[in-house]
């Protein structure tokens, strides 16, 4: 099921049990059509301090008052693991699982005389609340047994709940 699918499901199971919310999943790096309120998404940085600041303009195809909640694992990396590290310190997201990879620096390939390559890490990145994620990662807001469910039925159903270790009350996810 793809991304579209898992947040349509979701959305038709909450809307059922009256606890609205947003849910998708950036495990194993996966990919989300999703933007910001107005805010830092990144920060990157390299000896001398802060280089480059991306930011979004605030337009969004989700309204940034409904709850969201974000599956992640030890599989999220690159851009996704730079997505959760600004839904969470933007406070726009709940993130749910184990902690990110911790893919926090950044690298230049540089080819030499006799075609091998020198690779050679130029800067990093950090989050919003400059949090150097480098073979840390991002630890999840809630973390969750091993295995939990990845789909969306069963993620969904671990939410709901009241007795799984992954139970998020709505008080606790509208609280964000």
């Amino acid at each position: 099921m793809g991304i579209s699918g898992v947040v349509s499901r979701t959305l038709e199971m909450y809307l059922a049990h009256i606890a609205f919310f947003l849910n998708f999943t950036l495990e194993d790096k996966g990919q989300a059509v999703f933007r910001l309120e107005k805010g830092v998404i990144v920060y990157i940085c390299d000896g001398r301090g802060i280089r480059d600041i991306y930011d979004t303009d605030g337009s969004s195809v989700v309204a940034a008052s409904e709850p969201l909640a974000v599956l992640v694992n030890k599989g999220t990396a690159s851009a996704s693991e730079i997505l959760a590290g600004a839904l969470k310190d933007n406070k726009r997201a709940v993130l749910f699982g184990e902690p990110t990879f911790g893919k926090g620096k950044i690298q230049s390939v540089f080819e030499l005389s006799d075609g091998s390559g020198l690779a050679v890490t130029v800067a990093r990145y950090e989050t919003p609340a400059h949090i150097d994620i480098d073979k840390v990662g991002i630890a999840p807001d809630h973390p969750l047994p091993t295995p939990f469910p990845k789909d969306a039925e069963g993620f969904c159903g671990c939410l709901m709940d009241p007795t799984s270790a992954c139970y998020l009350n709505r008080v606790q996810l509208f609280s964000r």
